[in-house]
């Protein structure tokens, strides 16, 4: 079976969900593939957070001289920081069900530099850039009131601090759940999708390229006029499917978290800092309990890098301890953890990564019509979409009309629960086929403490009907969704 498109989106994260909704909504006969399950992969560990940009703020604002002798690093840290609060602003006006706010204090200590008035300008700065729209509720405290604030009690050095600000973010309820929104949307209006189905092959074939897709039933080939490359983290591996393993833009960054039970006195409140070696450090709250981290290294995609290993975990616990040194935290505590490698651009001496968030047309490298997408951002997942739309529509026209961007989705009951027509609607309109799909990216139960555990016997057996499974393929799932559970979160059981 052999079908044409104007656009073959290779990935299933939030930049190639939302790359296929921009395209469609412009009119290109659009496919999207992804090997495993919609936002299983990097989407699905992340820092949870419609971040403001501030952290690209404090990237650029170091001393008069370094500006001076890196002015086009700074200026790309000021556009990145920009994109972000206009995504913020964006995304919370649009998607209000998809987040909440979380109020965060930055203690203003010797390690991270920050004077009063540069934190007044910062986020000045950062007001300016979305209009406003969506408040960052900006306080600033004096020293006597950050000594006071609850959620420093018992922080260390605590009476050379200078002062604290206190800001609004916003956090999303579960970022897999939007990843399958943006593809359901861009199903709605024509796309083409495909969990579950991996590219095998990449030809170019006259003026076309001729892509193998392959499932656990066989495979099959598509042609399209032009391929978007938003594998994330594997983008590199897909470019060299097409014959060019020369070419690499990605590299990666691994980050890892811890997920504990901190003192009532933090409940509910996010705590952000920077390391001794300039690196930010967040504890953020997840209902009850907080992750900590992130602990970042160099990795690649394989699967080792989404799992914290057991040095990692220490890091954390050991800076935590340096923070809030009476809190007595002990590996025991850790109620489990989650690791993810967030694709990095890389720097033009091929080595290290670069901030920058960048769309690249290779017509010019040998690959004519295909677009790699690098440093993609949840939080600046539409500028993303709209910016792969632009590159694509410099080489070619769509084949169609334009269509509704943003369609109202199809409504579902109990997405916070196991029951029969939450479990139905996943399978059915929502293209979940295992139950880690179900529990873990299309019902918010996979992300209550126990990550789902408690839920899986009666999910499996609500869509074992739809899904085909005999008795013994719904109690495998179960297994496979516990040995999941245990492996890639380290979740301690005695918390079910």
């Amino acid at each position: 079976m052999t079908q044409t498109y104007d656009i073959v989106v290779v990935g299933g994260g939030i930049i190639a969900a939302a790359a296929g909704q921009h395209l469609t909504a412009a009119g290109y006969r659009t496919l999207l593939v992804e090997r495993n399950d919609y936002g299983s992969g990097t989407s699905s560990k992340t820092s949870r957070l419609q971040h403001c940009g501030l952290g690209y703020l404090s990237a650029a604002s170091g001393s008069i001289a370094a500006f001076l002798s890196r002015p086009r690093s700074a200026i790309e840290c000021f556009s990145l920081m920009r994109r972000a609060m206009r995504g913020r602003a964006e995304f919370v006006r649009t998607t209000p069900e998809r987040v909440k706010p979380v109020r965060f204090i930055i203690p203003l200590t010797r390690e991270n530099a920050i004077p009063r008035w540069k934190a007044w300008l910062a986020f000045r700065l950062m007001k300016e850039c979305d209009g406003g729209e969506v408040p960052l509720d900006l306080r600033i405290l004096s020293a006597e009131e950050a000594r006071a604030h609850p959620a420093l009690h018992g922080m260390a050095r605590l009476d050379g601090i200078r002062g604290a600000m206190t800001f609004t973010e916003y956090q999303y309820h579960w970022p897999e759940r939007i990843v399958v929104d943006t593809i359901m949307k861009a199903r709605a209006i024509g796309m083409d999708a495909l969990n579950h189905t991996a590219v095998t092959a990449l030809v170019r074939q006259g003026d076309l390229w001729r892509i193998t897709l392959t499932t656990a039933d066989g495979s099959r080939d598509v042609l399209t006029r032009a391929v978007v490359n938003c594998a994330g983290v594997w983008v590199d591996e897909i470019t060299a499917l097409a014959g060019a393993p020369h070419i690499r833009k990605n590299t990666g960054e691994k980050g890892t978290n811890i997920v504990l039970r901190l003192p009532e006195t933090l409940r509910g409140i996010g705590f952000e800092t920077v390391t001794a070696a300039g690196a930010p450090f967040y504890l953020i709250p997840w209902g009850e309990l907080h992750y900590v981290g992130p602990w970042d290294s160099a990795s690649d995609g394989r699967p080792e890098g989404f799992r914290a290993t057991e040095a990692e975990i220490t890091a954390i616990l050991n800076q935590l301890g340096q923070l809030f040194p009476g809190l007595g935290l002990s590996r025991d505590d850790v109620l489990y953890s989650w690791a993810g490698v967030q694709p990095r651009s890389l720097a033009s001496d091929g080595k290290n990564s670069a901030p920058a968030v960048r769309e690249h047309d290779l017509t010019a490298e040998g690959l004519p019509n295909v677009f790699t997408f690098t440093g993609g951002l949840l939080m600046t997942h539409r500028d993303a979409g709209r910016r792969l739309t632009r590159a694509v529509a410099r080489r070619m026209k769509p084949t169609g009309p334009p269509r509704p961007f943003d369609p109202a989705p199809l409504q579902a009951e109990d997405m916070d629960r196991a029951t029969e027509a939450s479990v139905a609607h996943a399978v059915l309109n929502e293209q979940a086929r295992t139950l880690s799909d179900i529990l873990r990216r299309r019902l918010s139960v996979g992300w209550e403490p126990d990550l789902g555990l408690s839920h899986a016997e009666t999910a499996a057996k609500l869509a074992a009907p739809h899904l085909g499974w005999t008795p013994e393929e719904t109690a495998a799932q179960v297994a496979d969704f516990v040995k999941e559970t245990s492996l890639e979160f380290g979740l301690r059981l005695a918390i079910r």
